[in-house]
């Protein structure tokens, strides 16, 4: 369970930064920079030990959501279907 005091900590801990390292090629970055200026990745916001968050890519997600259901399906014809 989150306490919501530990919350409002975490806040005051980002805004303690004044800039963030990208979690890629750790390069130095503003805290508003959404993508790095040395390697060209899309950054998030900083977490509690300075770094940068390393956003979520659905894309990469889907492409293997979408690669398990055609060896699923794959699977199916070639094994069960009579």
């Amino acid at each position: 369970m989150v306490n919501p005091g530990d919350q409002k900590d975490s806040k005051r801990e980002r805004l303690k930064y004044v800039t963030k390292k990208c979690p890629h090629c750790y390069e130095y970055l503003a805290l508003h920079a959404k993508v790095c200026t040395a390697c060209q990745k899309k950054v998030g916001d900083v977490d509690k030990l300075g770094f940068a968050e390393d956003p979520v890519d659905w894309g990469r997600y889907l492409v293997a959501l979408i690669a398990i259901v055609v060896f699923i399906v794959f699977a199916w014809w070639g094994f069960f279907l009579e």
